[in-house]
């Protein structure tokens, strides 16, 4: 189910660990586009993208958004260390309703492999599991989850708004998401 990281993730609580050598948490500054999204009565965050570390990644999400593929989406998962939306069915079914954990766009992308430390703020695309191309469902962590290293394809960082990240809860509803 894509509502679900990895199956092997959910038996682990989010953890801080080590870094590999040379690499420091404040090393992520990804200069991409930037994705405004704006939660219904929370307040709006940003997501700078990553095209140089997930090309096609970005260019799929941001075709998507253009769209306005996920206005009125709402937020099916939310735990103390990630939130997760990205399905079409969320916004007039039961917000637990297997096509709203499982539902996506109906188009697989490739799996695109970075060396992003997935910390807190880190913004990634849900899958079936490690290494494998996900759909339009996307999580931001808000705590950092260094065991997702090398196994999901990394959208960007949330570089404005991550108080507001913080205060969603499961069911908030996005107005609107647009590329600025």
């Amino acid at each position: 189910m894509l509502s679900w990281i990895a199956c092997a993730l959910l038996a682990s609580a989010p953890v801080s660990g080590p870094l590999p050598a040379g690499v420091a948490r404040a090393d992520y500054s990804p200069s991409g586009p930037v994705i405004v999204v704006k939660v219904e009565n929370r307040g709006t965050f940003e997501i700078t993208t990553d095209p140089k570390n997930s090309p096609k990644t970005v260019a799929r999400i941001t075709e998507l958004v253009r769209s306005g593929f996920y206005d009125r989406q709402r937020f099916h998962r939310v735990e103390s260390w990630v939130i997760q939306w990205g399905a079409p069915a969320s916004k007039t079914m039961p917000i637990d309703a297997d096509e709203v954990l499982s539902g996506g766009s109906g188009k697989q992308m490739p799996f695109e492999m970075c060396e992003v430390d997935f910390m807190r703020g880190v913004v990634g695309i849900a899958s079936t599991g490690l290494q494998v191309g996900g759909d339009s469902q996307i999580f931001i962590l808000k705590a950092d989850y260094e065991r997702l290293w090398h196994s999901y394809a990394v959208l960007g960082k949330v570089t404005k708004g991550m108080e507001v990240v913080d205060r969603i809860t499961k069911g908030d509803r996005i107005t609107s998401m647009k590329v600025k």
